[in-house]
């Protein structure tokens, strides 16, 4: 009799087990708790957009220019949120500084990607606030002198609002088509400096990362954004820079001085410079046409 209510325990014990572990494997197959429907699990990565290949003869223009896309424009903030990363999301520096950080991508000094940031924390350390404040030290004799003291303090993320690409347009005799192709990108950091009462901003790039580098491609298809229009449809940065979801203005073309709109123009005058150069690009594409 003891035998047979052993038995029956056992098997009990054994559906209830079983029981319990279908309902942790259920639980476990949902990707977000906070959903009403079970979305499906893709555990593939995603690859980045793939550009057609171009032959260096059947370029027969070529144009630099350097742009300047600014956080606080309400299409521009998906760069710029969430400060905190939340839902699978998180902004561009976090998603650099996490990188850059685990050795998963490299960063350079300037735009011509000749000389790699060997210290990347020392770098971000450089570029704190800096402040004088006075302070009082007791000399030789026993008396206090004032002092100014340098305090730094560590680089603010939400001071960052600003991003720089260098991009370079083309035709394409091949396709007939006019083209462009990112080559690079920084975020600049508006570093605060404090002097004698007087606060100056410096605006200072961070680093810049070089755009078809196979792992940059790979992070930023793989970094999902947030779509203001549809949450079921998920976007990542490479959607975002191929699909040129984003505003910006023209700060720089290759020329004769090599120099910046900003370095012989100011205000009213730098933008219709600015616009002077977008209607050039779009021109040439017209132009093609043209018998």
């Amino acid at each position: 009799m003891k035998k047979i209510v052993l038995v029956m325990l056992s098997a009990l014990f054994l559906l209830n087990g079983n029981a319990f572990a279908q309902i942790v494997d259920e639980s476990e197959s949902s990707e977000e708790l906070d959903q009403f429907y079970d979305r499906p699990i893709n555990n593939k990565a995603k690859k980045p957009f793939v550009y057609p290949y171009v032959r260096s003869a059947d370029v027969v223009w070529e144009h630099a220019v350097w742009r300047t896309i600014d956080f606080r424009e309400k299409m521009n903030q998906v760069f710029y949120y969430p400060i905190v990363p939340q839902q699978s999301r998180m902004n561009m520096f976090t998603m650099l500084d996490q990188a850059i950080s685990d050795g998963t991508i490299r960063v350079y000094n300037d735009d011509e990607f000749k000389q790699e940031v060997d210290d990347w924390a020392k770098r971000k350390e450089l570029m704190g606030n800096t402040t004088y404040v006075k302070v009082y030290k007791p000399d030789l004799d026993g008396f206090e002198q004032e002092e100014d003291s340098l305090v730094t303090t560590p680089m603010v993320e939400e001071d960052i609002t600003t991003l720089r690409i260098k991009e370079r347009w083309f035709i394409d005799k091949q396709r007939s088509v006019r083209d462009v192709r990112i080559i690079g990108f920084t975020l600049v950091y508006n570093q605060q400096k404090e002097q004698d009462g007087v606060v100056s901003s410096n605006p200072m790039e961070i680093g810049w990362v070089r755009f078809n580098d196979p792992e940059v491609r790979y992070l930023l298809a793989n970094t999902e954004v947030y779509n203001p229009k549809n949450d079921a449809e998920r976007r990542s940065y490479d959607d975002i820079f191929q699909k040129r979801m984003f505003t910006s203005y023209i700060t720089r073309e290759t020329s004769t001085y090599n120099r910046r709109i900003s370095d012989y123009l100011t205000g009213m005058d730098a933008l219709y410079e600015s616009e002077q150069i977008e209607e050039m690009l779009f021109d040439m594409e017209q132009d093609m046409w043209e018998y």
